[in-house]
């Protein structure tokens, strides 16, 4: 996660000395107070003020990468980037193909949900009589998960592949259950 409000420590160590973690803003700084709360030891808990929460305290980006390869499959078979047509595939997926450009592609900027589809991808189906001749090997968002589009890439691998890799954004703000370090 990418933090949006980073402060230098007000407390400095040795060590942060030695590793320049005491001029890098790595962090935020919280007033705090230690109290017990109705009469008994609270022990590792973190009471916060919600409009502290409410102005951008703790908020932060979460990045999520997807990489989707473009393989040749066995028997000479070959993997497509392309926008699934349910008329001519066999086997297409629930869920939200929408967000597909014609290219197979999502547009970066776009706002995905869990289960739409980032990466829309084929594969022909060897010694097929008709006309579903392909099947849909598309690629989702997890299904807990939602975002922006951040980013888009189509590269090659080591071995010479085409290698598409997708970045998602999404906004974390700090609710109940989340856990903190000091």
């Amino acid at each position: 996660p990418v933090i949006y409000y980073p402060q230098i420590s007000l407390a400095q160590t040795k060590l942060s000395a030695v590793f320049i973690y005491n001029i890098l803003p790595a962090g935020q700084n919280a007033i705090i107070a230690i109290a017990s709360y109705s009469g008994y030891n609270q022990e590792d808990s973190i009471i916060m003020n919600q409009s502290s929460i409410d102005r951008g305290m703790f908020r932060s980006t979460f990045y999520r990468s997807y990489k989707e390869e473009i393989k040749q499959q066995g028997g000479g078979l070959k993997e497509n980037i392309e926008k699934p047509d349910p008329e001519y595939c066999v086997g297409v997926k629930l869920g939200n193909y929408d967000s597909l450009d014609d290219d197979g592609l999502v547009e970066p900027g776009l706002k995905v949900n869990g289960g739409d589809v980032i990466v829309g991808k084929t594969v022909e189906l060897l010694n097929h009589v008709g006309k579903n001749n392909k099947k849909d090997m598309s690629s989702f968002v997890r299904q807990n998960e939602n975002g922006i589009v951040d980013d888009v890439m189509i590269t090659t691998n080591d071995q010479g592949a085409k290698m598409i890799k997708t970045k998602i954004r999404s906004m974390r703000i700090p609710e109940i259950g989340d856990k903190f370090s000091a």
